[in-house]
């Protein structure tokens, strides 16, 4: 039977208070965080809101108010005007800011804290908008992940394992050269057979043979007075131009505009790498890690399975991303996983995160059992990293929330007026 919610209902002696709205994952940690600290809160939820999400801020001596915290009744119901802080927690970017903005409007003085996914606008909406603090929790995580995947990796194991010595086999790229040979044999057969036949000179009989093959004919030469077997050699040459030319043509267009061209070079460059991090799931926290970590001259190496983003063509000129499914031991050795000094696992699902860890201590103890390789894995659960930590040493599991929700906590409690997000980036390295 499901725990009955606390009413609605607010103490009359209620104040300097911190409003949180918002009471998703993120927001519910900076609940917790801050009752913690004997701060008194009131959450603004959703209807839609998980119950034990609603449970557990209650637990932890939370006043609930359920509505939508872009109305003003909702927000005046909170008692904003009493209140020391208010915190926007949620993930949607526009109406943290549309909040935001009808709050300052509404109190000038009052603390306002507000998440936002976009780093390069932080400090811009700050000055522009007069917000107390608006902070990136994935870059404010970066750092961490960062420094977990740089830390020394941990002590082999003592178990003996056989290690394989599998050749990688490397993706299928189409075979140009066969085409390339024929192309070249038609045109050092068409120069001969016109220098002995027709009588040409070496360049005349090339410059002839390429107009026949490319079919431009100019008119200059032709084989109008010729013998039949020279007009059928003609015929083949035409023919034979246009076949080998339009494949060519359609082959070299979808090997370049399919990405193969951009994967074959990063594959190349992978292959000159040494002691180099992979980094896998390129969102907004993984985009930030490789940032980090590019910012320390640390090389890196990507994989994600979706190439056609934002983010992808702002990193893919200084980093070589790989496409493909990270859990796969095929793309992980074309990561080169064999000489790499840390995997992190950066994806939006802890099954996933955990899933491409298993799959690297796997392939650890399959090719370098003697040299292992530091798993950094993002994962949501708090529970699940627990349990995780204490059956093994083998992996190193962070939450971007657990990092970057005491920052907003203190940025909430302790605000520094006109100072940007980058000052408590500071204080999170």
């Amino acid at each position: 039977m499901p725990t009955p919610f606390r009413p609605d209902f607010l103490s009359d002696a209620l104040s300097d208070h911190v409003v949180v709205c918002g009471l998703g994952r993120f927001g519910l940690r900076i609940v917790e965080l801050l009752r913690e600290q004997g701060v008194s809160v009131v959450a603004i939820t959703s209807p839609e809101t998980r119950e034990d999400r609603r449970v557990a801020a209650l637990d932890r001596g939370a006043d609930l108010i359920t509505g939508d915290f872009r109305f003003p009744d909702t927000r005046e119901a909170a008692r904003l005007d009493q209140a020391r802080a208010l915190i926007l927690a949620t993930s949607d970017d526009l109406v943290n800011l549309e909040t935001a903005l009808d709050v300052r409007g509404q109190h000038p003085k009052l603390c306002i804290v507000m998440r936002h996914s976009e780093e390069r606008l932080a400090s811009r909406l700050e000055q522009d908008f007069d917000l107390t603090h608006v902070l990136v929790p994935s870059l404010l995580a970066a750092p961490h992940f960062a420094e977990a995947a740089l830390a020394p990796p941990p002590e082999p194991s003592t178990t003996r394992h056989r290690v394989r010595r599998q050749r990688l086999r490397r993706a299928k790229q189409p075979d140009l050269s066969l085409l390339f040979l024929l192309l070249c044999l038609l045109f050092l057969g068409g120069v001969l057979i016109f220098h002995q036949n027709i009588g040409l000179s070496y360049m005349d009989a090339a410059y002839f043979t390429v107009t026949i093959l490319t079919t431009v004919g100019f008119g200059d030469f032709n084989l109008q007075s010729e013998s039949a077997a020279v007009k059928l050699f003609g015929m083949v040459l035409m023919f034979g131009g246009v076949l080998l030319l339009a494949t060519l043509s359609s082959l070299l267009t979808n090997y370049i505009l399919s990405g193969a061209a951009q994967q074959a070079r990063a594959e190349r460059t992978i292959r000159r790498y040494r002691g180099h991090i992979i980094l896998c799931g390129l969102g907004s926290v993984g985009f930030a890690i490789a940032e980090r970590l590019r910012a320390r001259n640390v090389r890196v190496v990507v994989i994600d399975m979706t190439l056609e983003d934002a983010l992808f063509r702002d990193l893919a000129t200084r980093v070589p991303i790989l496409l493909g499914d990270a859990t796969r031991p095929e793309t992980l050795l074309r990561a080169g996983f064999r000489r790499a000094s840390a995997v992190v696992a950066a994806t939006s699902s802890d099954a996933l995160n955990l899933e491409i860890g298993l799959m690297a201590q796997t392939l650890v103890e399959d090719y370098r059992p003697e040299n292992p390789v530091r798993l950094v894995l993002r994962c949501f659960d708090p529970h699940l990293a627990r349990r995780i930590h204490r059956v093994s040493q083998n992996y190193t599991l962070l939450s971007s929330a657990e990092i970057a929700a005491p920052l907003f906590v203190e940025a909430a409690l302790h605000p520094k007026k006109g100072a940007a997000s980058e000052a408590i980036l500071e204080g999170s390295t």
